[in-house]
C-alpha cells in the first residue's frame, strides 16, 4: 500500500476529524494570510547579493533614496520670471522640512509642511527655487566680502595717498583729494572684476542680484544663444526644457516601508497646498520611483482582493454550470483552504506580497478545484456500486504523483535570479 492510499484510508475512517484539522488549518492560515504585506521593494526584482543591488545601496547611503520628482508644468518664463518663484521656493523649503526659524511651519505644526519638519524624512531637494535662491545668497555673500576687502584696501591706498601728498608738502586739499583718488582707483578695480564676473557667468548683474530680479533669474537659467526662454543645458536637471521644471525630494535611504509611505503622502498633501499654488497656467505632477512603488503596492493590495473575488465567482459559476454532482461546490472549499493555508505559510516565512505571488493567486485555486474535482469524481462514479472507498484509495495515489509532478515544475522557478518569481 502506497503512502497516499494510507492517507487515504486514514481519512476516510476519521472524516470529521480531518475536516476539523484542514477548516482549523485553513481559518489559522488565512488570519496569517492577512498580515501579509505588499512589497514593491527593489529586492522583489534584484536579490540582496547581486552587485546591482550592493551598487544601488551604496549609491542610496552617500546621496539618499530614489526621487519623489514634484514636476511643474507650465512655461518657464511664468514659473520663474514671476512671483511664482517665490511659491516654488517656499515649497521646495517645506518639501525639505525646514521652516523659519522661530515661526510655525506654513500650514502649522499639523500640517504637511509641519509634519515634513517634524519627521525629516527628506535628505535633500533639489530645485530651481532652491537654487536660485541659494546663488543670490552665494554672489551675495561673495560680492559683500569683496566690497569689504575693497573698501579696507581702498582705505589703505587712500591714506597712502595723503602721506606721499603731505611728504611733498601739498595743501591738505591736496592730500584729500590725492587721497580720494587712490580710494576711487581701487573701488574702479572692484568694478572691473563684477564685469569680468558678468561676462564670464553671463549673469547681467547691475547691482546685488535678488529672486526678486527678473533679469538676474533669466540670465541665471536661459541661454539667450538658444533662445529667450531656452533654459541652459547644464542646469537641464533642474529645468529640462521651456516648458518644465523639476523638484528632487531625496528621501533618506534608512526610512522603513511604512515611513517611505507616509513621506510620499506628505509630499503630495504639500504640493496640493493653497500656499504653493501656482498663478497662471502652470500646475504640479508628483511622481518618481517611491511614487511608483507606493501606488504599485496599494495596487497589489486592491488588487488581490479582486482577483480572490473574480475567480471564486467564476469558478462557482464554472462548477454549477459543468459539475452535476450535488456537492459540486467542494473542491472550491477545498481549493480556499489551500491557499489560506498557502498564503499563511508565506506569513510565517516572512515573505510579501508580491506581484509574482498575486498573479499565481488564480493558478493555485484553478490547480486546488482541479485536483479535489479530480478526486471527487472518482468517488461520484464508485458510488452506485458501493465502491466509493476503494476508488478513493486508488485515486489518492494518482492525483497525488500529478501534485507531486505539478510541485517538481513550481521548483524549476527557483533557478530564476528574480526573487519574486
Amino acid at each position: 500500500m502506497t503512502r497516499f492510499e494510507r492517507i487515504a484510508r486514514a481519512s476516510a475512517r476519521r472524516p470529521g476529524r480531518v475536516l476539523a484539522i484542514v477548516a482549523v488549518l485553513a481559518a489559522v492560515g488565512c488570519a496569517l494570510a492577512l498580515r501579509l504585506e505588499p512589497s514593491a521593494a527593489t529586492d522583489t526584482l534584484v536579490g540582496r547579493s547581486a552587485d546591482t543591488f550592493q551598487a544601488t545601496e551604496r549609491y542610496r547611503e552617500k546621496f539618499g533614496d530614489h526621487s519623489v520628482i514634484v514636476l511643474v508644468r507650465g512655461e518657464l518664463s511664468n514659473v520663474l520670471l514671476t512671483s511664482n518663484l517665490g511659491r516654488l521656493i517656499g515649497l521646495e523649503g517645506c518639501l525639505s522640512g525646514n521652516k523659519p526659524a522661530k515661526q510655525e511651519a506654513p500650514g502649522g505644526p499639523t500640517g504637511p509642511c509641519g509634519r515634513l519638519a517634524a519627521l525629516r524624512p527628506v535628505k535633500v531637494v533639489y530645485g530651481p527655487g532652491t537654487f536660485a535662491n541659494a546663488s543670490a545668497g552665494e554672489i551675495n555673500d561673495q560680492l559683500q566680502a569683496r566690497m569689504q576687502a575693497k573698501a579696507a584696501e581702498a582705505d589703505r591706498a587712500g591714506n597712502a595717498a595723503r602721506r606721499v601728498a603731505r611728504a611733498q608738502g601739498k595743501t591738505r586739499a591736496q592730500q584729500d583729494k590725492l587721497g580720494e583718488s587712490a580710494r576711487q582707483l581701487v573701488y574702479a578695480e572692484l568694478v572691473r572684476d563684477l564685469l569680468q564676473i558678468n561676462l564670464k557667468y553671463g549673469l547681467g548683474l547691475t547691482g546685488l542680484p535678488s529672486v526678486d530680479d527678473p533679469n538676474f533669474v533669466s540670465a541665471l537659467f536661459f541661454d539667450p544663444a538658444r533662445g529667450a526662454t531656452t533654459p541652459k543645458a547644464r542646469f537641464a536637471y533642474l529645468v529640462p526644457s521651456s516648458k518644465s521644471a523639476l523638484i528632487q525630494v531625496r528621501l533618506k535611504p534608512t526610512l522603513t516601508d511604512e515611513q517611505r509611505a507616509q513621506a510620499v503622502s506628505l509630499v503630495r498633501a504639500a504640493v496640493r497646498m493653497p500656499q504653493w499654488k501656482m498663478k497662471g497656467d502652470a500646475s504640479y505632477t508628483v511622481t518618481g520611483a517611491p511614487v511608483v512603488a507606493e501606488d504599485l503596492t496599494d495596487a497589489l493590495a486592491g488588487s488581490t482582493l479582486r482577483l480572490l473575488l473574480v475567480g471564486l465567482a467564476v469558478m462557482a459559476l464554472v462548477l454549477c454550470l459543468v459539475f452535476r454532482s450535488r456537492l459540486r461546490l467542494v473542491p472550491l472549499a477545498v481549493a480556499l483552504a489551500a491557499v489560506a493555508i498557502t498564503f499563511g505559510l508565506m506569513s510565517l516565512l516572512g515573505a510579501s506580497l508580491t506581484m509574482a505571488s498575486i498573479a499565481v493567486l488564480p493558478v493555485l485555486l484553478g490547480l486546488g478545484v482541479d485536483y479535489a474535482i479530480q478526486y471527487q469524481a472518482r468517488i461520484e462514479e464508485a458510488r452506485p456500486a458501493g465502491d466509493a472507498a476503494r476508488a478513493a484509495r486508488t485515486a489518492a495515489p494518482v492525483i497525488g504523483t500529478a501534485a507531486l509532478a505539478t510541485g517538481a515544475g513550481f521548483l524549476v522557478l527557483l533557478l530564476s535570479p528574480v526573487p519574486m518569481v
